[in-house]
């Protein structure tokens, strides 16, 4: 009896603590357009790489603990797509308010377009042929190389952020959980695909291809493209001396380009993996098979157009689900399959292309029931205690706590204008470049006009301060 009751008490404080990563109790506090690194491009040019930060609050700091991340990526096929996205975003409020800091990160985009002209009435359709079939492999490498950077940035700011370098996620939609994939899998050399190292170049694209989103703003100077050597499977991006383990990836609607489960470094952490995926899906096949291929059918069988060329063999989520178990490689990985096939019909039946123009099968089903399982799942992989004593956040509100405003014109000559955003009371502070205050005003309205004509030309510090405490600054030039 006791060993029984033992077990039953440790059992329930296990659930107890994977409850909390579940419920929704806090409030949150975001920082947008962090810069974590830059990197080159498929065309050689610099990109600078953001991120935005989204940080639970209990409201009582001197309770806080350190609390896990989870980076979320964004989808795009490589091409498109930004840390913006409206889902993504939300993904990354919703764990945030579950306790969990939360980022979601831009990456490098696109790939060296072929040079045929390519031409089809359907949208953008020049834009997804590659020159080869290498480049989505690269694009996806580079990917990869700047999520474990922005991984990295994070990790080396653990203290600033109280994260638990010990309880680290990473998930993904579509492109984003290929890389998700990627980053927790991709681990030794002995993975690197050899597409990554230095190959033959490319013509320059079709002309087709330069109102391509990723090739706006590309110059194409010569005669072709160089594939230089990518480098190592971690990048350059933020080293770091600290070690840290990825509990879980979230995968949905994503796959691999090779067996990443195969090798695994010596002792290091296996982590779980969570996936959705809907066998209808016409851009990733949940078995094995092409990148567009159900799409390439429907071109062919309804569009009249040619099948998509060069893309890159994918093993989808149940492909490699099946490696996992056959192999006894020994990873936990929970599935959550829909039951619609690809019906390979053009107009008629569930599934079927005409169909997917409105309910696609490349997206989730029930995205806040996904959400939701997705919590279920990574809550009892998380060590670290509840960052909150929980009677500490009782009724607290669902909202974000962050102070913003906006002044307009500045430079200002004599009015400035204020306005403050999701608006609150609080106070605007306005100082001297050297910190020496010369006017404060309490706010009561959305937009609140400051007369300045009695003030020096110079700059200026302006400081908003909502009725929680969170603190917004900025500068104004006087003339």
């Amino acid at each position: 009896m006791k060993y029984i009751f033992t077990f039953l008490f440790v059992t329930t404080l296990i659930n107890i603590n994977a409850q909390q990563w579940v419920t929704k109790k806090y409030s949150y506090d975001s920082t947008m357009n962090v810069t974590y690194g830059t990197a080159i491009n498929f065309n050689g040019r610099i990109d600078t790489l953001r991120m935005d930060i989204y940080e639970p609050d209990c409201g009582n700091t001197s309770l806080t603990l350190k609390k896990p991340l989870m980076i979320w990526i964004h989808g795009g096929a490589f091409l498109a797509g930004s840390k913006n996205e409206a889902s993504i975003s939300n993904l990354c409020k919703q764990f945030a308010k579950r306790g969990y800091i939360t980022a979601s990160i831009d990456y490098r985009l696109g790939f060296v377009s072929d040079d045929a002209a390519w031409n089809c009435n359907f949208p953008n359709y020049s834009c997804i042929f590659a020159g080869d079939s290498a480049e989505w492999i690269r694009a996806w490498y580079r990917g990869v190389q700047d999520a474990k950077g922005a991984l990295r940035y994070l990790v080396n700011r653990s203290s600033q952020f109280k994260i638990d370098v010990n309880n680290i996620f990473v998930a993904g939609e579509s492109a984003g959980s290929l890389i998700s994939l990627g980053v927790g899998l991709l681990d030794t050399i002995i993975e690197r695909m050899p597409q990554t190292f230095a190959i033959g170049a490319l013509a320059n694209p079709n002309n087709n291809a330069l109102n391509c989103t990723y090739n706006v703003n590309q110059t194409f100077t010569s005669s072709n493209v160089p594939r230089p050597d990518l480098g190592g499977i971690e990048g350059i991006i933020e080293p770091t001396i600290i070690s840290y383990t990825i509990k879980g990836i979230g995968n949905n609607y994503g796959a691999m380009f090779s067996n990443l489960l195969r090798y695994n470094q010596i002792a290091h952490t296996k982590p779980a993996i969570y996936s959705f995926h809907q066998p209808c899906d016409i851009v990733v096949p949940i078995d094995s098979g092409l990148v567009y291929q159900g799409l390439s059918w429907c071109m062919t069988n309804g569009y009249n157009c040619y099948a998509i060329k060069n893309t890159a063999k994918l093993y989808g989520s149940r492909a490699f689900s099946n490696w996992n178990t056959n192999n006894n490689y020994g990873y936990t990985i929970h599935n959550e399959f829909t039951s619609t096939a690809f019906p390979y019909s053009f107009l008629f039946g569930t599934g079927s292309c005409a169909d997917q123009v409105n309910n696609p099968c490349h997206a989730y089903d029930n995205s806040t029931l996904r959400e939701n399982n997705l919590a279920n799942f990574f809550a009892p992989l998380i060590s670290a205690s509840a960052m909150c004593d929980t009677t500490s956040t009782t009724g607290i509100e669902l909202f974000e706590k962050k102070s913003k405003f906006l002044m307009y014109p500045n430079p200002v000559v004599n009015i400035l204008n204020v306005l403050v955003k999701q608006f609150d009371e609080g106070t605007l502070k306005i100082s001297t470049i050297l910190g020496l205050p010369v006017k404060e005003i309490s706010l009561k309205q959305d937009r609140t006009e400051i007369d300045l004509t009695a003030f020096s030309r110079g700059i200026y510090y302006v400081t908003f301060t909502n009725k929680y405490g969170s603190s917004s600054s900025s500068k104004i030039i006087k003339y």
